[in-house]
């Protein structure tokens, strides 16, 4: 009897994903992607009863529910990441502000769209590596509540004020209103908005330079499968990571294609020149031992800004394949 089709969910026509039908094909699975309305929908729709078989999801909101119902999660992830992205850019002020480096933040009043959100984890274990600067330095104030975890799974910080924010009003224009001192976003900004700037002027020499220090790739959104699935077809799982690796490859085959440019971007090749002198080989390697700095840091982050429910082992949140 075939197999039925292998249903994921995604929150956009990621480069990376897009070659998942013609990979799952070579290893014998009918993979059918879905592209909701950006990631947030994926994130909703896996974590409230979707019939999909797995997706997208917050790798912050899924280690939290991971770490409080361990085996019994009905998640389970692969050590694949459908986004990954460097932070420093998406902290942003008002244009007459005062704020110019992460030590002007202590004391502010910051926005955010929920507390527990991946890239604020990662901006917060960053700013206290690098500067010192702890939670508890800043007000939070957030702009909608948990989307993606139930009301007894959310799991939030002693001794760290977070308050709802003014969802009258989008974040961003309570900057140059002086209701907020800072936001971090990772929402459009092209055009720029008027009244504001970024916290760090020239974000992508700082991004850089905290890789070459670090070794750390920010994990964004990791790859999901319902608990079903991976113990109802465990020889599907192993084929399912194939395909996501050769869906990847493609990807960046033709991002490094010299004749053709596949992005709507002018100075794609360029930009992909200076990618590969940056990371060397694969930017964007799955798996957990070629990740080990950033999902190390990762955990470390989670656990000390109070989101886990338990410290567990990394590998303990990942299938085995």
């Amino acid at each position: 009897m075939t197999a039925r089709p292998v249903k994921l969910l995604f929150g956009g026509q990621y480069d990376r994903v897009l070659g998942l039908p013609a990979a799952g094909r070579e290893v014998g699975l009918d993979i059918v992607p879905e592209y909701l309305d950006g990631p947030k929908a994926a994130f909703e729709a896996l974590s409230h009863d979707s019939a999909a078989d797995g997706g997208e999801m917050s790798i912050s909101f899924y280690m939290t529910r991971r770490s409080q119902l361990k085996e019994r999660s009905d998640l389970v992830a692969l050590p694949v990441w459908i986004s990954r992205t460097f932070r420093h850019g998406n902290v942003w002020v008002a244009e007459d502000s005062d704020l110019h480096s992460v030590a002007d933040l202590a004391g502010t009043r910051v926005g955010l769209a929920e507390y527990g959100m991946t890239q604020a984890v990662w901006l917060r274990g960053t700013f206290e590596d690098d500067a010192g600067l702890k939670a508890s330095d800043i007000r939070w104030f957030t702009g909608r509540d948990p989307a993606s975890l139930t009301e007894d799974m959310v799991r939030l910080p002693a001794g760290v004020e977070i308050t709802k924010a003014d969802r009258s009003r989008p974040l961003l224009n309570q900057l140059p209103t002086g209701d907020l001192d800072a936001v971090i976003t990772s929402a459009g900004l092209v055009p720029r908005p008027p009244g504001i700037r970024r916290l760090f002027a020239d974000h992508v020499a700082v991004e850089k330079d905290y890789y070459r220090r670090t070794g750390i790739f920010p994990i964004m959104h990791v790859f999901v499968l319902r608990r079903e699935f991976v113990e109802s077809r465990p020889e599907d799982v192993a084929g399912l990571y194939t395909a996501l690796e050769q869906a990847k490859r493609t990807a960046v085959e033709k991002l490094l294609q010299p004749a053709v440019s596949y992005v709507t971007l002018p100075w794609t090749a360029a930009a992909a020149e200076e990618q590969v002198a940056v990371f060397g080989g694969d930017p964007w390697p799955y798996g957990i031992e070629a990740n080990l700095p950033t999902l190390t840091a990762l955990q470390r982050y989670m656990s000390s800004q109070g989101l886990l429910w338990e410290d567990l082992p990394i590998d303990e949140y990942f299938a085995r394949i």
